[in-house]
């Protein structure tokens, strides 16, 4: 079997496809960021002096602050967990569909019975696709910087729904957040959901 232009160009642009949604899936998972110190601010810091306050300290009060704000924690940290599941789930879901989708381009391109133009047709399908999946990743990121603790985007047949947790979701973010759907997709406003969940 020899492999013409236009089977190389397909089989290229599934692999890049294939590519973008495993680092799309990879780079948008909830990792903790790492702060490293380089070693001019570590020497920069050397003879500093720091002075502390002297006055008496109530334990009471201490404690019952330091209770609280544990409580606190814990209940962010619930809400936290039970929101980064939702959307491990969402990108899961995107990229098993997104993989039945280039599947099913590239069955279409390699048939062998399959017409010019469906191959044509099919090419376009993959070229498509893959800019949907570089436009959902840069909007999270993008959303990302606004704030919220975690973002999810998925377009659909000219639609966007952007799903955000934490931040704050005012009125002023979410016009910022249709906005860039706006600039980066196309997408018109009216059909451009936001949600804080």
């Amino acid at each position: 079997m020899t492999f013409g232009k236009r089977q190389l160009v397909i089989a290229g642009l599934v692999a890049s496809l294939g590519a973008a949604v495993y680092l799309n899936w990879q780079f948008t998972g909830s990792s903790p960021a790492v702060e490293t110190k380089s070693e001019e601010s570590s020497v920069s810091s050397l003879g500093k002096t720091t002075y502390v306050n002297t006055e008496p300290i109530n334990v009471n009060t201490t404690q019952q602050s330091s209770q609280e704000s544990k409580q606190k924690e814990e209940s962010k940290s619930q809400e936290n967990s039970k929101d980064s599941g939702v959307f491990s789930k969402e990108r899961k879901s995107r990229s098993e569909s997104n993989a039945e989708a280039i599947e099913a381009i590239n069955e279409a391109a390699e048939s062998v019975s399959a017409s010019e133009e469906a191959k044509k047709q099919a090419e376009a399908d993959a070229a498509q696709l893959a800019r949907i999946i570089k436009t959902q990743g840069d909007l999270e990121s993008l959303i990302k910087l606004r704030g919220f603790d975690d973002v999810f985007v998925s377009i659909n047949n000219g639609t966007c729904t952007v799903t955000v947790s934490g931040g704050e979701a005012n009125e002023e973010n979410l016009l910022i957040i249709r906005d860039l759907v706006n600039r980066h997709s196309g997408i018109g406003f009216d059909q451009i959901t936001v949600t804080q969940v």
